[in-house]
């Protein structure tokens, strides 16, 4: 009996031999498949190698990223979520079905698997690089911010994931640290004409105009047709307020390029501020004309007329500009002015009141939304607008106060 039992050991044994050098034979040549490009062989292979050991949450995580390559997404899923039941703390998994959800928008899904990973492999570039990525998708800029520097401080060399960190500090309006993270996105490729536009664009928003221009000259030395470049110039000079350069640039641009909408806006604008709002018009409404859906233009165009005091044409304007951007907070608040100006009681409370939901921050729709309701005979609502407006207001100064005080202390 004892003989017999060994007997059956031995056999077990060498039956497990075999299957495991089967096993490394049938990973050995998916993966010299995988080095040839050829996926659909790879991945057959590694599904028989994955059929004899179904316990090895790699090999699932193998196929599964396999058929994600295939762009069988819902089954590469199954394979990552497979390879997870076995082995929890399988980063490469976690990170891959995060992936996988990314691919597919699915960022209450690809997020939590990313974070996981993270917590797992904290210095993956590539984790904190994707999960970065996938803050950025969603929306959630100052996470990913938070993502993208732990990402740039493990390879700091990578000119790339500095750009997209001055992406995320921009978008979360850090526009101090967005020009740190563009200067170094800048200096390791100056090659990227992007990054040294978006490099000069934040010194244009942090006030350092000869600094921009030099970046945005540079771009049009390597580039002589970058319009971007061009038309940032012009905006820089604008910010200086040097609107003679600012008109040259456009106009030399213009002559280049007619047909670029964004040079006759901000031709218009540099007029405008010049006071020649005959010009001005002229510009923006060649701006519409080559973009109808540039709700800016519009509301430009309505601000020259408002100061030009024709109601009628800035009503137009403002209501182009809102149908175009629902969420035009300002050009809401000038159509209710105007059409209180005209009269137009309904319209402009209601407009008005729109301003009031979409810039609750900014006491000046509060207080006209009280003028045109008290003119409308609502003294109840009339009252609760001013009161409202008020506490805005007092607020607002409260916080400016506040901000006078930590310079001061700096």
């Amino acid at each position: 009996m004892m003989r017999a039992c060994c007997l059956l050991w031995f056999s077990i044994a060498v039956a497990a031999a075999q299957n495991q050098d089967k096993l490394q034979q049938i990973i050995a040549e998916g993966s010299a498949l995988i080095a040839k490009g050829d996926a659909a062989g790879a991945l057959a292979a590694f599904r028989k190698a994955s059929d004899l050991a179904p316990q090895s949450a790699e090999l699932h995580d193998e196929v599964g990223f396999l058929l994600a390559v295939l762009r069988q997404n819902a089954e590469a899923r199954e394979q990552f979520q497979k390879a997870i039941a076995l082995k929890a703390d399988f980063a490469l998994a976690r990170y891959h079905l995060g992936v996988a959800y990314c691919l597919e928008s699915d960022y209450p899904r690809c997020i939590p698997e990313l974070q996981k990973a993270v917590r797992l492999d904290p210095k993956s570039f590539a984790y904190r690089s994707h999960l970065g990525d996938a803050f950025s998708s969603a929306g959630r800029h100052a996470e990913a911010a938070k993502e993208l520097k732990a990402a740039a401080q493990l390879e700091p060399q990578n000119a790339d994931v500095w750009n997209r960190l001055g992406v995320a500090y921009q978008k979360a309006n850090e526009l101090t640290s967005a020009v740190d993270a563009y200067r170094h996105a800048s200096q390791l490729n100056p090659a990227n004409l992007d990054a040294r536009n978006n490099y000069g664009l934040m010194l244009v928003q942090t006030r350092e105009a000869d600094k921009a221009i030099a970046e945005f000259q540079h771009v049009l030395e390597t580039d002589p047709g970058n319009v971007s470049a061009a038309i940032n110039i012009g905006t820089a000079y604008m910010l200086k307020g040097d609107l003679e350069h600012a008109v040259a640039q456009f106009r030399a641009l213009i002559a280049k390029s007619p047909d670029q909408p964004l040079a006759h806006y901000n031709l218009g604008l540099a007029l405008k501020n010049k006071d020649d709002l005959e010009q001005a018009r002229a510009e923006f409404e060649k701006a519409i004309e080559l973009d109808p859906n540039a709700a800016e233009a519009h509301y430009a165009l309505g601000i020259s007329w408002w100061q030009a005091g024709d109601f009628d044409r800035t009503i137009a304007q403002m209501r182009d500009a809102v149908r175009l951007r629902p969420d035009y907070g300002e050009a809401w608040f000038i159509l209710g002015t105007a059409c209180k100006q005209k009269g137009s009681l309904d319209e402009a409370v209601s407009a008005l009141r729109e301003a009031v939901r979409l810039r609750p921050e900014d006491p000046g729709p509060y207080n006209t939304l009280g003028q045109t309701l008290r003119a409308a005979g609502d003294l109840e609502g009339s009252k609760a607008a001013f009161a409202q407006g008020a506490k805005v207001k007092a607020a607002k100064e409260a916080q400016q106060a506040e901000m006078l005080k930590r310079k001061g202390s700096e």
